[in-house]
């Protein structure tokens, strides 16, 4: 059996090497037409071997040339956007930073709370600048977490005074550099809770008071400002030379948005930028084949808070009944997936929680397709039924997820499912979740603070939002009363024990399928250096032409 599955998985790492370099595909029609291009595309690889060297070679760089990175999104959202741009930019700061699990100050220099966590109290930075001149104090502090309680929307992640300061009660200013923040109920992990997205800081100046809106260029403290925009093309970042910190060594970037990805690996190719980045920006056997076969260009891999599942949705009856979800978790092969179409650079994942996140519980399943079979059986009996299985269109090409889907197609007609594949647009992806017109979704997504516990509530409590707009539909009483109770739970690692508790009876319910845990892959020319990736996108600031 175990052979007969590392021949699917061969085919499907055959489908995806095909679609490692190109756009997005949702017909067969389409798929054949890009690989007839690729294909026409690798007879004249070899003379486009040494572009990128000849284009970085043609005049000796310094840090007042402009290095141009692309990537799948565009780095800035924009007005109507909570955030306005990713953190990646560089322009904007928080409170805190989560440092691969490791929470570091940020605009906050130090906190200390009471003995039931109730009064948290945050010492601010007293040398730190907007780029229009503003200080960064108290004052423009509170300013700006009452802007979160304006409902502003992102395509990040939620950004709200409930869910950065649950159970606030008050906050005040207690001198020019310190603010107090006092709750209802305890919190723990405050800390936690305001890292990264979980606290921007923004220039009153850039933001309307009534309604939180950023009118222009986002303003921040960052090390990096954005000096010129065009909406789905370009952004251009210019270093901020009264930056606090350490300066960057290069004074201009331009991030290019390119969503295809056939056509940002050729422009890596051509020289026309130095670097890919971003969640997906290229897919690990794309940028393996790369460095493999041209010298110019050097591979960063670290580890990613993004995670690839299979999500449910249980008005399904079949997966409404836990037997059948737990059919599917014991019949995905992980082990062999993450050899076989992820070349052995992806660990399997059991828990929900990533492994980038402090509180991840190691959970070690197991694959038996002999018992996923039987459990099937249990269910469906002699009957073949169909499911729906829908994914991003930029998922499915960002990452391997077609191949993926392929794979796990054939396997669980085993199981007495037929799975129909469909990939779709963002648009029409969200509209599909809203209506609850699928059975199951394969995704890649992670969570963009430390704190676990708001993700936990949206996705798996009974009355969690996304549990119910996006039409999970997943209910389990003890996942209810473990969530409501973390919070309440004052001694961090009293309630690390309630989230090891929340992640095992996820697993042991099987209220999704977590399949593996991703990494970043950013690969960049070798004219320039110290292009480290990070949490979010790479180290800008690092980044230096080669002397």
């Amino acid at each position: 059996m175990k052979k007969k599955h590392a021949s699917l998985l061969l085919a499907a790492a055959m489908a995806a090497s095909v679609i490692s370099g190109c756009g997005n595909s949702a017909n067969n029609s389409a798929a054949e037409t890009e690989k007839t291009e690729t294909i026409a595309a690798a007879a004249t690889s070899a003379a486009e071997e040494t572009t990128a060297a000849e284009a970085a070679e043609d005049t000796e760089k310094n840090e007042t040339d402009e290095v141009v990175i692309a990537t799948p999104r565009d780095a800035v959202q924009g007005s109507g956007d909570a955030y306005y741009c990713w953190e990646g930019a560089y322009v904007w700061e928080a409170l805190t930073a989560n440092n691969g699990g490791v929470i570091d100050p940020w605009l906050a220099k130090s906190w200390e709370h009471n003995d039931d966590c109730t009064e948290w109290t945050f010492n601010l930075r007293d040398d730190a600048y907007f780029t229009d001149g503003v200080q960064f104090d108290a004052d423009v502090c509170l300013k700006n977490i009452e802007r979160w309680g304006h409902g502003i929307t992102s395509t990040y992640t939620t950004l709200s005074i409930e869910k950065s300061l649950p159970n606030l009660d008050k906050m005040e200013k207690v001198d020019d550099f310190t603010v107090k923040f006092t709750f209802t109920q305890p919190i723990t992990t405050l800390e936690y809770v305001l890292s990264d997205y979980g606290s921007p800081m923004y220039s009153p100046n850039c933001f309307d008071e009534e309604t939180g809106v950023i009118s222009d260029y986002a303003i921040g403290t960052g090390p990096y400002k954005i000096v010129d925009h065009v909406e789905s093309e370009y952004v251009t970042l210019e270093r901020n030379d009264n930056y606090y910190g350490e300066n960057g060594k290069v004074k201009t970037f331009k991030i290019r948005c390119i969503p295809d990805a056939e056509t940002r690996v050729s422009a890596l190719k051509s020289g026309e930028v130095m670097g890919l980045a971003d969640n997906g920006a290229i897919t690990m056997d794309a940028a393996k084949n790369l460095c493999d076969t041209d010298s110019s260009f050097e591979m960063d891999s670290t580890p990613s808070h993004m995670t690839e599942y299979i999500m449910f949705n249980d008005k399904n009856e079949y997966l409404a009944d836990k037997r059948m979800r737990e059919a599917f978790n014991l019949a995905t092969d992980r082990d062999s997936i993450c050899s076989v179409i992820y070349g052995g650079l992806l660990q399997p994942a059991y828990s929900f929680l990533s492994t980038q996140s402090t509180f991840h519980l190691d959970i070690q399943g197991t694959y038996d397709m002999e018992q996923a079979k039987a459990l099937a059986k249990e269910v469906l009996g002699d009957k073949t039924v169909d499911m729906t299985m829908i994914i991003r269109s930029s998922t499915a090409s960002d990452y391997n997820c077609k191949a993926v889907a392929e794979y796990l197609k054939q396997v669980y007609a085993e199981l007495g499912v037929n799975i129909n594949i469909e990939i779709v647009d963002s648009s029409l992806y969200k509209e599909r979740q809203q209506e609850g017109t699928y059975d199951m979704t394969l995704t890649v997504f992670g969570i963009n603070n430390a704190d676990p516990t708001s993700t936990f509530k949206q996705y798996f409590a009974s009355e969690g939002n996304s549990n119910k707009t996006l039409n999970y539909n997943y209910y389990n009483e003890k996942i209810d009363e473990l969530v409501a109770k973390a919070p309440t739970i004052a001694d961090v690692e009293e309630r690390s024990k309630i989230y090891d508790e929340i992640q095992q009876e996820l697993f042991d319910d099987s209220a999704c399928v977590p399949i593996c845990y991703q990494i970043n892959v950013n690969i960049h020319n070798k004219a320039i250096t110290h292009y480290a990736g990070k949490t979010f996108g790479v180290g800008l600031p690092t980044i230096s032409w080669v002397k």
